[in-house]
């Protein structure tokens, strides 16, 4: 049973909590099976119409074993849940999303689950004004797997976000640093005073060596790099794609990973993945100042991927080394794969000959 109320501002003159004349905010109130008591603003003040909104949630709101499913109480179980199914970083975007939609219903008064539909889904996406079409799309993949979610646990009947689509994303191009501009990264690297200057010129080197991004990079431990009969390597699994990887590494490289301090010598094992990359991305802000570049870390990975290709390198191989597959390979580095390029030049060659040919003919 929902129980309406007013909640008086301190200037009001009345004191009655059903107080009709009253413009005070409406709130409602009501007790769980388990005794827990709950109260929640309607974000309403006409009377007539809490009573109508109360009736609705009374309708929608109570599941077949009498517990009211709220929306906090949704977010806070698939939270639970998905700490054992979801990487910690991944749950954070989740949290933030989440904890937006909690408020989003506390604003329009929204209690319970089973209140929200097609209608306010797609409000509440509308309310995401600061967010390019990039973060908006892996947030809606976010809220259809909270819904969905929600669904299996028989809560819903359906997801009010399936009908949402994603907003179109242009082609993201991969630009590699020049050789000319690596050796001006080097240089600032090298000129570097900070505390974490031999880390750093390590981590540079790693990047630019193997391809790694600079979260993978970041909390490699060295336990991850061994040396075999035929040197150095690295050994890890890629966190975003979960693809084991092993790329021979210089010895150079390999003896002064291991002369660094500690066991994860980028990692203090004190912050979480977001907060260690945000601290080095820092620091390589002032590098790329320093060395005159409009650039970010993870174009380390791309000129890894070009200096292996225009090597000669297979597709296949490189690859295996960043954790992707051939087709993204291709799609994202195809104008540094040798094959490819000799094929379109010696096909534009072949439009020389019969062009030649052609003019032969009309001439004779």
């Amino acid at each position: 049973m929902l129980n309406l109320f007013r909640r008086h501002i301190k200037k009001c003159p009345h004191d009655s909590r059903e107080a009709l004349k009253c413009h005070c905010p409406i709130w409602i109130d009501w007790t769980l099976p388990t005794g827990e008591r709950l109260r929640k603003p309607l974000g309403l003040r006409d009377w007539q119409a809490a009573q109508r909104r109360a009736r609705d949630m009374e309708a929608d709101g109570i599941t077949s074993v009498g517990e009211a499913v709220t929306v906090k109480k949704a977010i806070e179980d698939f939270q639970k849940d998905a700490k054992t199914t979801i990487e910690p970083t991944t749950l954070k975007q989740y949290r933030i999303l989440l904890a937006r939609l909690n408020k989003y219903c506390e604003q329009h008064g929204y209690v319970f689950l089973k209140q929200l539909d097609v209608v306010q889904a797609r409000e509440f996406r509308h309310s995401w004004t600061t967010y390019s079409p990039r973060t908006a799309g892996k947030h809606i993949e976010r809220l259809k797997r909270f819904f969905r979610w929600c669904v299996e646990n028989r809560w819903l009947d359906q997801s009010p976000a399936s009908p949402l689509k994603s907003p179109k994303v242009g082609e993201t191009d991969v630009v590699p640093f020049s050789e000319e501009q690596v050796d001006r990264i080097l240089k600032a690297v090298m000129a570097y005073r900070g505390p974490n200057r031999d880390r750093l010129i390590v981590l540079t080197m790693l990047m630019l060596t193997v391809g790694l991004s600079i979260g993978d990079a970041a909390m490699l431990s060295k336990e991850k790099v061994l040396k075999s009969d035929t040197g150095w390597y690295v050994e890890l699994r890629r966190a975003k794609t979960g693809t084991a990887v092993r790329c021979p590494i210089p010895d150079e490289l390999g003896k002064a990973f291991h002369v660094l301090p500690g066991s994860t010598p980028f990692w203090t094992g004190k912050s979480d993945l977001d907060h260690l990359t945000k601290n080095w991305r820092k620091i390589y802000t002032k590098i790329f100042k320093t060395a005159g570049i409009d650039g970010h870390p993870h174009q380390f990975r791309h000129t890894a991927a070009k200096r292996l290709l225009v090597a000669g390198l297979p597709v296949s191989h490189v690859a295996t080394l960043l954790g992707n597959t051939e087709a993204i390979v291709r799609k994202h580095y195809s104008k540094w794969i040798p094959e490819r390029q000799q094929a379109f030049d010696n096909a534009i060659r072949a439009t020389w000959a019969t062009t030649s040919e052609s003019r032969g003919r009309h001439t004779n």
